[in-house]
């Protein structure tokens, strides 16, 4: 691909935000889909609208303005959470649009001539800027006593201990700073849209009795215990149905377990499909079975239901209640036991990804 000076680059401080401004320049007459993801009632393009002109639209599905600043630049504001605009920057980068490192480091700034404690300090730095709670910040502030240094230098060795140490820990801190990938799934009306707003203590999702509703995957975010937990509420999986929309909302939900850290399995009161039991036995996460609707079971049910063994692919089970929150502790407890079954001691370094960049520059 042709190199341009077109660029997008977000103007406000990283991290969730009430609001995001992402700037956009471009170059003249090329990058015609660049705002192809925008649309609006009377389809007036970015491109048409005169300086200092608003526009209001949506932007796959996320309200949003588009405000034009000069002939060949725009601003872009919207909806301040990580996802919202990390979406966007994604949009614009497959347009073809070079997208500019976020903070006072750039890959520019650390050389072949930069010292060792410079690329520390870039790399603490840059991972700072990523941090969403403070136990993730402190965690990372922890990293900035020197002990990066000979671990990035191992690791530039192809030193075996060191490679096992960055494998092991990898995943875990790069949670760290962009939060787990949670997928809910199970068959139509088991309550999974229920247990998505209780999860996330306000109305995310829509409930409704009609099976089918969520067809397409949706997504909200949440803290717990210091941790940015991103759930993804799937279109129930069900083996046969007469919608292609439902069904193609399955495909994704199928083809999302590939890529969490973590699949919740909701079941009601009926068993699991086969084709979903089929489905997640080829999972490359834990599966944790959560067996909703406690409210509607009587004392003999939920004694016969929690002495039932966990059997394939299901890792553990959890009895809650979407409608009352019965269990939602529980619950909290087992995902976090199932996404981090080990923690790192306080004086180990951690492999942030920022560092793998760094560790061939010297």
């Amino acid at each position: 691909m042709k190199t341009t000076s077109a660029m997008a680059r977000l103007l406000t401080a990283p991290g969730p935000g009430a609001v995001a401004v992402i700037q956009v320049q471009l170059e003249p007459g090329l990058h015609a889909n660049a705002f192809q993801p925008f649309t609006r009632p009377d389809q007036l393009s970015p491109f048409e609208a005169v300086t200092g002109r608003i526009l209001y639209g949506r932007w796959n599905g996320e309200d949003l303005v588009i405000v034009r600043t000069g002939s060949q630049t725009w601003e872009i504001q919207c909806h301040g959470g990580q996802v919202a605009v990390e979406r966007i920057l994604a949009d614009l980068q497959h347009a073809g649009i070079n997208r500019q490192p976020v903070g006072g480091y750039s890959s520019a700034a650390v050389s072949a001539g930069s010292s060792a404690a410079d690329r520390e300090a870039a790399v603490i730095s840059t991972a700072l800027q990523l941090c969403r709670t403070r136990q993730a910040a402190d965690i990372v502030l922890r990293q900035a006593d020197g002990r990066q240094r000979p671990w990035m230098q191992q690791v530039q060795q192809d030193d075996a201990a060191a490679l096992q140490h960055l494998n092991r820990w990898l995943p875990l801190t790069r949670a760290l700073l962009h939060g787990f990938r949670i997928l809910l799934t199970g068959e139509p009306n088991a309550g999974k849209s229920s247990l998505l707003n209780l999860l996330c203590g306000r109305q995310r999702a829509i409930v409704s009795e009609t099976p089918g509703t969520t067809r397409d995957l949706l997504e909200a975010e949440t803290c717990l215990a210091g941790w940015v937990l991103q759930f993804h509420d799937s279109a129930g999986i069900r083996s046969a149905t007469d919608s292609e929309i439902e069904a193609d909302g399955i495909r994704r939900s199928l083809s999302a377990a590939n890529t969490v850290d973590l699949i919740c399995c909701v079941a009601g009161l009926q068993p699991v499909p086969t084709v979903l039991l089929q489905a997640l036995a080829a999972a490359r996460c834990p599966v944790l079975l959560v067996q909703n609707k406690a409210d509607l079971l009587t004392g003999d049910e939920r004694a016969k239901m929690s002495s039932e063994a966990v059997v394939a692919p299901f890792a553990a089970r959890v009895i809650v209640s979407a409608l009352t929150g019965e269990g939602l502790p529980e619950l909290h407890q087992r995902m976090l036991h199932l996404l981090i079954p080990e923690q790192p001691a306080a004086d180990e370094p951690l492999p942030l990804e920022q560092a793998l960049s760094q560790v061939a520059v010297g």
